[in-house]
């Protein structure tokens, strides 16, 4: 009884043991990414003592202006490795902490993540790849309480990157521009298990490379060996069963291009447009079902702002997002303030105070709605070609809505325009307005 009891403790250490020793990394390449490729290994003396190196490889096409690998389930709070070209063959390696909705920033605590480039880095010598072989000597934790267990069967990755020209800069904190792509993934470390602590990425697993207190390497290689010897576990972020899963893939960036879209075809085009149908047409109800539509259309852009801020985490404090909920919620009420302004208006033919709070509150809210417009671009850190086309649309737009509404004014002053409303009481007929 006592020999079985033994020999059942031996096999269990035995196969803990032997699952620990796979022998390659894990490789995992999303697949809305372009070439963006991830390798992540783990030496079993690592696992075993559940600290100690890690190894991973960003590898990623040099038509990315920078490439980002992270641990932890969301940006906030992540930790992250941020790769880009150094303009010289090589690249730069810069550890920063995710602080939800902002680019992240260079961690120089001391708890900062401790990269090491390895040899196989730099650029291709075809120059289409750029490579980046890494150990980090303390990624099992990082500031702010972050913690992965070197064991874990679902460790939480986070990566991004960003379609751009050549940053080309050894410097650490440079400043970044919005990912095009994002993706969110789990790893089964186990599976990811190495039986060296050494670097798994090269044949002869050269540990030589950059400097580790700074991730920077400018000498780590930049020969066609880049990214070699990556291993046999690789997969596509989709199928079951395997070392990886891919949890989300794309970014927000499609919701965040769609939520922009909508609302500037609402504030640029449906608002104003309906605004103009009453001195054009003289129909309130054109004018009310046009501006209810608008109306709809407006809360669909604003639920997928919504949705935007809850996946990259932004921050609710932002002006960006005060000012659209507050400029949604008034103008949700003028539905109920046009109606009663043209009640009033049908009885008495002229304008009393709902008259000028509706009108009013409306081109408001219209050009409050256009410069939010504009701090949106702003907050996504869009490219200045953005800005300026969008401030030169709104620009044409409203020059031609405020023209317009100038010219009815002085023909109304000059008395001769017709009613407000065909559908009004026509032996109540006064002067129209605007």
């Amino acid at each position: 009884m006592m020999l079985n009891s033994v020999l059942g403790a031996l096999l269990a250490t035995f196969l803990a043991l032997a699952s620990l020793v796979v022998g390659d990394p894990v490789e995992h390449c999303p697949s809305s990414s372009g070439g963006v490729c991830f390798s992540i290994a783990v030496p079993a003396s690592s696992a075993s003592s559940e600290s100690g190196n890690i190894y991973f490889q960003i590898r990623a096409p040099t038509s990315l202006e920078w490439v980002a690998l992270g641990t932890g389930t969301g940006m906030s709070g992540s930790n992250i490795f941020l790769m880009y070209q150094d303009g010289t063959g090589n690249v730069t390696l810069s550890p920063r902490l995710g602080q939800g909705y902002t680019p992240p920033q260079l961690d120089t605590s001391q708890t900062a993540a401790q990269l090491t480039l390895l040899a196989g880095s730099g650029v291709s010598d075809d120059g289409a790849t750029m490579t980046a072989n890494v150990a980090c000597s303390n990624c099992h934790q990082w500031g702010g309480g972050g913690a992965m267990s070197l064991t874990s069967t679902g460790a939480a990755w986070i990566a991004a990157w960003k379609q751009g020209s050549l940053l080309a800069t050894t410097d650490r904190d440079v400043g970044i521009s919005l990912h095009d792509g994002r993706t969110m993934f789990t790893v089964d470390l186990t599976r990811a298990t190495v039986d060296t602590d050494s670097n798994p990425f090269v044949a002869d697993g050269n540990t030589g490379g950059g400097d580790s207190s700074n991730g920077s390497g400018s000498g780590s290689g930049s020969g066609s060996d880049s990214g070699s010897g990556s291993g046999s576990n690789s997969d596509s972020g989709s199928s079951s069963g395997s070392a990886v899963s891919e949890t989300t893939g794309g970014g927000p960036s499609q919701t965040l291009v769609a939520h922009g879209s909508i609302m500037a075809v609402v504030m640029l085009g449906l608002f104003p447009g309906g605004s103009l149908l009453m001195p054009l047409f003289r129909k309130w109800w054109l004018h009310g079902t046009w501006q209810f539509v608008s109306l709809a259309v407006m809360w669909a852009g604003i639920i997928l702002g919504i949705v935007v801020l809850r996946d990259m985490q932004m921050e609710w404090s932002d002006p960006h997002y005060i000012i659209g909920l507050v400029v949604a919620g008034l103008v949700t009420f003028q539905p109920a303030n046009g109606f009663l302004h043209h009640r009033q208006y049908v009885k008495t033919l002229s304008r009393g105070m709902m008259s000028h709070v509706h009108r009013w509150l409306g081109r408001v809210l219209m050009a409050l709605g256009t410069i939010n417009g504009g701090l949106g671009l702003r907050l996504a850190r869009a490219p200045d070609r953005f800005l300026i086309a969008y401030g030169t649309v709104a620009g044409i737009v409203y020059a031609c809505y405020a023209g317009y509404k100038l010219y009815i004014f002085f023909r109304r002053g000059n008395g001769n325009v017709a009613t407000t409303d065909n559908d009004t009481d026509k032996s109540k007929e006064g002067p129209r307005r605007v």
